[in-house]
């Protein structure tokens, strides 16, 4: 009996590790979109090399296969059904008793116990088709496609109740942006003035994404009780949409490192060689490592970090998850911007786009698995063409109307040669990327200290001249200054500072 319960046990999970690793085949971006944020709750996790990563057709892929609501559907089947697994787990380990196996001993070596035990197996069961049926239902209950009779469902009999449009709101479209428009209400609320829209509400919480700037420039007074009571519902949401978008990221693990390193993050000071140091808790300024210390020890340090440790834990989540969900941010930063662009027919036309894509089912009916898309090679298409353009993919995974791409002016390109002729498409990412770190670099590797005043240059013979005009103004105000020795002696700069190198003044 034991050992029976045994293997009815290792046989379900081997049907359960089964399923999964089928579906992981399928999609291998079901497993590739979450081994970057496995980094969060484990150190020791290997990334594939740079060169791995650039071989693998899977992160080259830039339009997914799968749809994102399909992916998510099946990122949280997964997470149901590693669920059941430990569940056999715990059920396997708590099977206990000893297993009589004298009775099996064979001391003749004849194998005659052994053809006796064979027959008394096939004499209990000898109607084997209901145990084959038995394994059958289970692993049907766990192949994909079988929770509905028509193909509109990618789930399985067991996992038939996941809904994701019950788990993300539209405005979310499954994980790809943030529905924040809830609390840009209470933050007005909060501040008790109107004259912060949507889109500045992102300024404010771009702030949680250094320490310094929302612990040293806070959009509001850090002790002031509204603004506590913000951060509350804010963390709270930002953790449950952490939980959902990452499913199969273990978030328990990850909350227990957040709240570890909330206790470092409380003792140790900001320091600032202009103020001293801050205290966390407190929101003050002390001059010198002893009186910080002396205070942390003190009953006025202690009271407040009592009083408010719920709201600076709230506070310090804020910070971790934004700083793990930027991507989302940026995407729904950038999606309130490009609304704010369209006309109120646009408006209602890209709305209505979205609640189409929210409503329709995970699976479409166009969509072919592998065996399908094998048989069909060579295959003449009987897809048009609806644009020689080749355009970007919009926060849908489908590329953007022509009429927005244009609206957008993704359609004029603009080279920069100081970064080796690289094209952008787009006058925003081409303004943008005078800030960013390569155009830096290219210019350092002229000689050419960055500043505001090479801005909108992109000629290197251009840059170079600028900077030689510059660096000769630099030097000739240097050469006009006029200073005076002890002696009352009347000299330039440049003279003074030769002598003064020679002691001679």
């Amino acid at each position: 009996m034991i050992l029976e319960t045994r293997r009815q046990l290792l046989e379900d999970l081997e049907i359960i590790e089964d399923a999964i690793s089928q579906r992981f085949r399928r999609n291998p971006e079901l497993y590739y979109s979450n081994i970057t944020k496995q980094l969060l709750v484990a150190d020791n996790v290997e990334l594939p090399s740079t060169a791995a990563m650039a071989a693998n057709r899977i992160y080259k892929s830039t339009r997914p296969r799968r749809s994102r609501k399909q992916l998510i559907t099946q990122q949280h089947e997964i997470n149901l059904f590693l669920s059941q697994a430990l569940d056999r787990q715990k059920e396997l380990s708590n099977v206990s008793g000893t297993v009589n196996v004298g009775e099996y001993r064979d001391e003749d070596v004849n194998f005659d116990k052994f053809r006796e035990a064979v027959n008394q197996i096939n004499s209990e069961y000898e109607n084997q088709e209901e145990l084959t049926l038995d394994i059958n239902k289970n692993i049907a209950n766990h192949a994909m496609f079988s929770a509905v009779v028509s193909k509109s469902t990618v789930l399985s009999e067991s996992a038939r109740d996941l809904d994701m449009n019950r788990i993300f709101t539209r405005d979310e479209q499954y994980g790809d942006l943030l529905d924040l428009e809830k609390f840009h209400g209470q933050w007005l609320n909060v501040i008790k003035r109107a004259d912060c829209s949507f889109l500045q509400f992102f300024d404010v919480l771009q702030k949680f994404l250094d320490v310094s700037e929302y612990l040293l420039s806070p959009p509001m007074d850090r002790k002031n009780e509204r603004y506590g009571e913000f951060l509350l519902e804010l963390c709270q949401y930002l953790e449950q949409f952490f939980r959902k978008v990452y499913v199969l990221i273990n978030s328990i693990m990850l909350s227990q490192k957040i709240e570890s390193d909330f206790e470092k993050y409380l003792t140790i000071p900001i320091y600032k060689s202009n103020h001293g140091l801050y205290c966390v808790s407190c929101g003050k300024w002390f001059k010198t490592p002893t009186v910080f210390q002396s205070h942390l020890d003190g009953k006025h340090h202690k009271n407040n970090r009592h009083k408010r440790f719920d709201k600076l834990l709230a506070e310090y989540k804020v910070h971790r998850y934004l700083t793990i969900l930027q991507e989302q941010l940026e995407r729904t930063r950038d999606f309130v911007e490009s609304k704010l662009a369209f006309t109120t027919e646009e408006r209602l036309e890209e709305m209505s786009r979205l609640a189409e894509i929210y409503e329709e089912p995970d699976y479409g009916p166009d969509e072919k698995e592998i065996e399908e898309l094998k048989t069909s090679d060579g295959a003449p298409s009987d897809k048009k063409v609806t644009s020689g353009v080749d355009l970007p993919l919009g926060l849908d995974g489908l590329p953007i109307p022509l009429w927005l791409y244009k609206l957008q002016g993704l359609d004029v390109t603009y080279s920069c040669e100081i970064c080796g002729n690289q094209t952008y498409r787009g006058r925003r990412m081409f303004e943008r990327h005078f800030t960013e770190p390569t155009h830096l670099f290219h210019l350092k590797c002229l000689g050419i200290k960055p500043s505001g005043a090479f801005r909108s240059i992109t000629s290197i013979s251009e840059a170079q001249s600028l900077w030689k005009r510059i660096s000769n103004t630099n030097t000739t105000s240097s050469r006009e200054i006029e200073v005076e020795d002890q002696d009352g002696n009347v000299m330039t700069q440049q003279v003074y500072d030769e002598l003064k190198k020679q002691g001679l003044v």
